[in-house]
């Protein structure tokens, strides 16, 4: 019986990461926000404010229904945190708005459509 709860647990956790893969943008005067989420649950983030780029990767999973945890990797170079452009918050949290759009703070990333060829 447990294992069965578990496989369902494992699957939901699983159909919630396909769901939400994809890229996410986010800009305006002075800011960009983009965000990839893929589907084996590596992620990207990249934060631009003016002239100071930030960035992390690492891995994402479902906290609940309605947020997503991005925990960024540690970073191999000791100096980093030093740095002027260097994310100090290591685990971010996104609230679901829908399929289409997460919100971190009080900003809203809109998901790009993927475009398909025609044949």
């Amino acid at each position: 019986m447990m294992s069965i709860i578990l496989l369902q647990l494992c699957c939901k956790g699983t159909n919630m990461m396909h769901i939400y893969q994809g890229e996410y943008l986010s800009h305006g005067d002075g800011y960009a926000y983009s965000l990839t989420l893929k589907k084996d649950s590596l992620f990207t983030f990249k934060k631009t404010y003016f002239e100071v780029n930030s960035a992390c990767q690492g891995k994402w999973f479902p906290l609940s229904k309605d947020t997503l945890v991005l925990e960024c990797d540690e970073e191999t170079n000791v100096l980093a945190p030093l740095e002027m452009d260097y994310m100090s918050e290591r685990v971010l949290k996104f609230i679901i708005l829908s399929k289409k759009s997460l919100r971190i703070e009080k900003t809203i990333l809109t998901r790009q459509n993927l475009r398909i060829k025609a044949r």
